[in-house]
């Protein structure tokens, strides 16, 4: 009986949740700050000097924590500039607002790099806009391309627990970012010999440490500050994150129940008279393997296997033909290829026809606007001035060949849509065409106008047209020329749409007006991370006159340490399509890339969201809702 009460005794101890410990001194602290002082941490390996610039002490989550609004942040500036080549800073946060009720980007922390070059590091809700807009960005070293970010949900006085960890590895930055102990983006940086030292101090509550500093205030309350010398793996991530809080188990729950909640709903497709599932499901592949028979017979094959039904492959990445072209010459590497199969083969030719005897469709893809300045039959295109990486959309001479390029594909294959992607200026250009362009449209300087903003600190709305107009010109007269050659095609762009209620875009990618415009059939959004950003393809779909014009392209793959990327799991893979399915039902679901997709993402998708086979299906922007 003793034992008896004794056992029951324990069984009611653990059916409460345990208390959760403040962050304490481990192995490798360099600064460990609870704010129950503002005039000093709680420890600090070597010197910092806190300056409070009106921040003040109040409720914690243990004892006191660090309350800043407006305006109000602390800095700590370390005597020992060097940064160690890995550690780990985390801390918790509170904030004073909400994801749907925001109205501006809130740096949590920032901080400047003595490289050379102006270099930051800043952890903040929101930058970058409009593209930032919605989505949680780690910038850790700017001009060293080290940056990740995922669209995460903030509610009004509920604590965060924020993890960054980065480490020098073969001669390159590795940088992680957590939520709650998960870790959900990560970031391999250029090549580079160290980390940087420090320049300025650490801002926490404010992005003053960074060359943008535009008063984004966290506005929120901070706890356990740690930062260590080492970086802690995603295991001890999570068991630090669980030791520190006692609600763990309702916080893991609660982050993927966007999903979970979507897929525990029916799927119900859309079916023929004979009751076959019609939904389109698309798989993207930026890679030439189909340019030999062999290639082509297994990518075809892999498709069948896990049950994908439009096949979109690249044929211009901006460096020459992956089809015998009249206008332009073959790609190098795929010439090679094509020459290896004998005399008359035509690569795009042999794809289309594999994949129709199987029943996919064929939308050949386009990287519009990219250029390479090393192949030399686009470097007409290109001027002193044009944005790295692209042609000059402001040239109306380019605008023709690439216009005339895709209609070449269009009206000699039977392909049965066309993909548009880097469907856009990649920056605003200084060019002399540029500016010659413009100042024939506005009577203005385009490099005088392209310094001023709006009052609510939008683009100048002339820059924002002129950029618009190139791009356009583009869509509206491939879309007319393919649809007159063959009316059944669909046309789809690759791209981030944005709402016009939102700040615009200045590189002239526009894809909400398109699909209004009816430009275009399909809007393929960009979001490869492992959380959707629903609630943003929510608002898209929403505002279309077609809801059904948005489709999600989801990602099945996860960047590496060694700056490769590998296979997402299969499971989550095949739930991402799946709750796709579900949300966002009519023009089917779509997937990147090729490449990544293993045996048991095959598996994991012919087991759950394919099922059972489809037929392609489209609603156009011809067709009536």
């Amino acid at each position: 009986m003793q034992r008896f009460h004794i056992l029951m005794i324990v069984l009611f101890l653990f059916s409460f949740p345990l208390l959760a410990a403040e962050p304490g001194r481990v192995d490798g602290t360099l600064l460990l700050w609870n704010f129950d002082s503002l005039s000093e941490c709680d420890f600090v390996d070597g010197n910092a000097t806190i300056h409070c610039h009106g921040a003040t002490l109040g409720e914690g989550k243990w004892g006191q924590g660090l309350h800043v609004g407006a305006e109000q942040y602390i800095t700590l500036d370390f005597d020992n500039k060097k940064a160690p080549e890995q550690g780990t800073l985390m801390f918790w946060f509170k904030p004073n607002w909400s994801t749907a009720t925001k109205t501006s980007s809130h740096a949590l922390i920032s901080w400047g790099w003595d490289d050379g070059k102006g270099g930051y590091g800043v952890l903040s809700e929101g930058w970058w806009e409009p593209a930032g807009a919605g989505r949680t960005y780690l910038v850790f070293e700017n001009q060293l391309y080290a940056h990740t970010s995922d669209t995460l949900s903030y509610t009004k006085g509920e604590w965060m627990h924020f993890g960054v960890t980065w480490e020098l590895v073969n001669k390159a930055i590795v940088a992680g970012l957590y939520l709650n102990g998960d870790l959900i983006g990560t970031v391999r940086s250029r090549p580079c010999e160290a980390v940087p030292p420090l320049k300025t101090p650490l801002f926490l509550g404010s992005d003053g440490g960074t060359s943008l500093a535009r008063q984004r205030w966290a506005d929120g309350v901070f706890d356990g500050l740690h930062i260590l010398n080492r970086a802690l793996t995603q295991e001890e991530m999570r068991n630090t994150f669980r030791a520190q809080e006692s609600n763990w188990k309702i916080y893991e729950a609660k982050k993927n129940a966007w999903l979970l909640d979507v897929l525990k709903q029916p799927y119900t497709p859309k079916r023929d008279a004979q009751g076959r599932v019609l939904e389109s499901r698309a798989l993207l592949d930026e890679w030439c393997r189909w340019a030999t028979r062999e290639g082509a017979e297994e990518a075809v094959q892999k498709m069948v296997d896990a049950g994908f039904n439009v096949y979109i492959p690249c044929v211009w990445h901006g460096r020459g033909a992956w089809w015998p072209s009249k206008l332009t010459p073959m790609e190098p590497r795929v010439e090679k290829m094509v020459k290896e199969q004998g005399e008359g083969f035509d690569p795009l030719a042999n794809l289309i026809r594999l994949c129709h005897q199987k029943g996919i469709e064929v939308h050949p893809w386009f990287c519009v606007c990219y250029g390479d300045k090393r192949w030399a039959p686009l470097q007409p295109f290109i001027e002193e001035g044009t944005p790295k990486g692209a042609c000059e959309a402001h040239n109306p001479q380019f605008r023709k060949f690439i216009v005339a390029l895709m209609m070449e594909v269009v009206r000699n294959y039977d392909v049965d849509g066309l993909n548009l992607d880097y469907i856009r200026t990649k920056g605003l250009s200084t060019s002399q065409t540029a500016q010659a362009a413009y100042r024939k449209r506005f009577g203005t300087e385009l490099l005088e106008d392209m310094k001023k903003k709006q009052p609510n600190g939008w683009p100048n709305p002339n820059i924002v047209t002129f950029q618009d107009e190139a791009i356009a010109d583009i869509v509206r007269s491939v879309s007319k020329q393919a649809r007159t050659a063959k009316p059944g095609i669909v046309i789809s762009s690759d791209g981030r749409p944005y709402l016009p209620t939102e700040p615009p875009g200045t590189q002239g990618r526009n894809d909400f007006r398109w699909a209004q415009e009816g430009w275009v059939d399909v809007i393929y959004a960009m979001d490869y991370g492992r959380r959707l950003c629903w609630q943003k393809w929510d608002g898209i779909r929403k505002a279309l006159k077609r809801p059904s014009a948005l489709v999600i392209i989801a990602g099945n793959y996860e960047r590496l340490k060694t700056g490769k990327v590998g296979p997402r799991d299969g499971q989550l893979v095949a739930d991402l399509i799946g709750f796709c399915q579900r949300k966002y039902p009519g023009n089917g679901v779509a997937l990147y890339w090729y490449g990544s997709l293993d045996d048991a993402q095959t598996q994991a998708l012919r087991a759950g969201p394919f099922k059972e086979p489809a037929a392609p299906h489209w609603i156009r922007a011809a067709d009536a809702e």
